[in-house]
């Protein structure tokens, strides 16, 4: 897929998670389906469990039971996998490729921040055993951090207000329509990774301002 030519004149950079900066899928389907066996339910297949992931821990579980066909036992399933997933999100979640090498670049000229739909718990354990902390100035958002979670722009707006900038002067970076819908509900730019978890057929649909196949090319949409 082509890079957009556009340039983004921004001072705050905000990124998704899951995805984007980290390819956590297996730790997720494994914990998953290790609380489904736990249940005496099949596992469910990585591509599906794909799909169900970006809204957060309980709409997952949502999910993934009601295609079980056992919706009616939601609340035990959420717990066991919370407590499973816990001890095992960095079992073998990691950096995307040039992640940590692109982040390194981008820190010296951008303030940055992190928005994600995971539980601030999970958030912030998998931030701080990756060094992501360094990059953020505590200006990380977990799903339940504040009150509303994206699409809700208030994560957003919470970030540009703490740096002293325009939500105008903000580019929102994530692999789902989700994280495009809040940024544009911000008045912010968005940019789409093809390489995460969503498909491009989703990202397309939620017109990104631009989309990257690789998450150094964002530095050559950066003015």
């Amino acid at each position: 897929m082509n890079v957009e030519a556009q340039k983004f004149d921004v001072d705050v950079l905000v990124f998704d998670l899951d995805g984007t900066l980290i390819d956590s899928k297996q730790d997720i389907a494994d914990s998953l389906n290790w609380t489904f066996g736990q249940f005496g339910y099949e596992p469910l297949p990585m591509n599906l469990i794909e799909q169900f992931v970006g809204n957060g821990i309980a709409p997952l579980i949502n999910r993934a039971v009601n295609q079980a066909g056992h919706p009616e036992r939601e609340t035990e399933v959420l717990k066991v996998f919370r407590a499973r997933y816990y001890e095992h999100l960095l079992d073998q979640t990691m950096f995307f490729p040039g992640v940590e090498k692109t982040l390194n670049l981008l820190k010296s000229r951008y303030k940055m921040g992190l928005v994600t739909n995971k539980p601030h718990q999970f958030t912030e354990k998998i931030v701080a055993k990756l060094g992501l902390d360094s990059y953020f100035n505590g200006e990380v958002y977990g799903g339940d951090t504040l009150p509303v979670k994206k699409p809700d722009p208030a994560s957003i707006l919470r970030i540009s207000s703490r740096y002293g900038v325009s939500p105008s002067r903000v580019l929102m970076v994530g692999d789902s329509s989700v994280d495009v819908m809040t940024g544009k509900n911000a008045g912010s730019f968005t940019v789409g990774v093809t390489y995460g978890f969503r498909s491009v057929e989703e990202l397309i649909e939620a017109k990104p301002d631009a989309m990257i196949d690789r998450f150094e090319q964002l530095t050559g949409l950066l003015a």
